[in-house]
């Protein structure tokens, strides 16, 4: 089993976070890398960003820059977990037969909030493991709290390894299992289980002793998959990568996101900074060395370049502070990309990452 390099792209939202997760995997496998990208943005951006079809099985993705050695995961929140369940309990069909008619499971399956991203992990270990990847870029959903959903796996592989599974699933085999009448009075006369029935009702006490006494039959591969997402997520061959851009609010995104990697143990190897340089577009200075421009072009064109001025000096003024505030991070900057369609920034994002990836690679022996 390969063991890959694993880099988590975050930042907050309008920063081009996808489009440079994108750009950095077609940069990797340019470099001769098998690299997998990964999004756990349950808006699935990712497919526009590469122009093709991604979805939710490891795809190979087509791009001619890419060599082959690209592939891409798009986990669908509307199937993602069924994938999951279909994966734990391949060698239990009854009990799997259970698990999806249990109305708990039924609520947490639909749940958006830490679920999805949960559940994408795990089949993201899964393919890591099975697909004999280099890198794995992940692509996390525009939000302050996108690193959270790091600690989900290690969290649960500790429940699901410790007593309160076992003592659920013994709840459940005093129900009888799916077979046994149901009911308060079926379940024995244990007083913790009398008060958890008359608090939260004898409906969602049995479906919670059932769903965990199903799972309690798949526990050793449950924890082991687990395990291994929490491994590639918080290992020693991981590295963060903050996406940024010239603004005062992805500056804040940044750096709250960096503290709460530090809480966490972790430190951001690099910040990218896009669209942080720029230079008058060729059709710019055509425009003002040709003759005859009508004064109003001329303006409009003024008005171009005082913006392009202004967000150069936004960018130069970050970076510094950015430097300054995190000093162990490299600062990557990328140029301002003048393109309708997504392919063709990420295409040209790609070729100005070349030159930085190993700022971005975790560093390992």
């Amino acid at each position: 089993m390969k063991d890959p390099r694993v880099i988590v792209c975050a930042g907050g939202g309008g920063v081009g976070k996808t489009t440079t997760s994108a750009a950095l995997s077609v940069a990797l496998a340019a470099r001769g890398h098998r690299t997998l990208i990964v999004t756990i943005d349950p808006a699935r951006r990712l497919a526009g960003a590469m122009g093709v079809p991604i979805t939710d099985v490891v795809t190979p993705v087509p791009l001619p820059a890419a060599h082959g050695r690209l592939w891409a995961l798009m986990p669908d929140p509307r199937r993602s977990m069924g994938t999951f369940i279909d994966y734990l309990f391949a060698e239990e069909p009854e009990a799997k037969a259970r698990m999806l008619a249990n109305k708990l499971y039924i609520g947490l399956a639909d749940a958006a909030a830490g679920v999805h991203e949960l559940v994408a992990m795990n089949l993201v270990a899964r393919a890591a493991t099975d697909g004999d990847f280099d890198v794995v870029v992940i692509d996390t959903a525009p939000s302050r709290h996108a690193i959270d959903f790091v600690t989900y796996p290690a969290r649960l592989a500790s429940l699901l390894g410790g007593r309160t599974v076992a003592w659920l699933a013994g709840l459940a085999q005093r129900s009888g299992g799916a077979t046994a009448p149901r009911g308060l009075l079926s379940w024995g006369t244990g007083h913790v289980e009398h008060l958890l029935a008359r608090v939260t009702g004898p409906n969602l006490v049995r479906d919670t002793a059932d769903l965990f006494g199903d799972l309690a039959l798949v526990r050793e591969r449950f924890v082991a998959l687990t395990k291994r997402a929490s491994e590639l997520l918080l290992g020693e061959r991981v590295a963060y990568a903050l996406v940024a851009a010239p603004t005062a609010a992805a500056r804040d995104d940044v750096l709250f996101l960096a503290a709460r990697l530090v809480k966490l143990g972790r430190r951001p190897r690099a910040v990218v900074l896009n669209r942080a340089d720029t230079e008058a577009a060729p059709w710019v200075r055509a425009l003002r060395e040709g003759r005859g421009v009508a004064p109003s072009i001329l303006e409009v064109l003024d008005v171009l370049d005082l913006e392009r001025r202004t967000r150069a000096d936004a960018a130069d003024g970050l970076a510094v502070e950015l430097g300054a505030t995190l000093p162990w991070a490299s600062v990557v900057r990328l140029p301002y990309v003048e393109a309708s369609a997504p392919e063709a920034i990420v295409a040209a994002l790609s070729t100005e990452l070349d030159a930085h990836l190993a700022a971005l690679l975790p560093a390992v022996g």
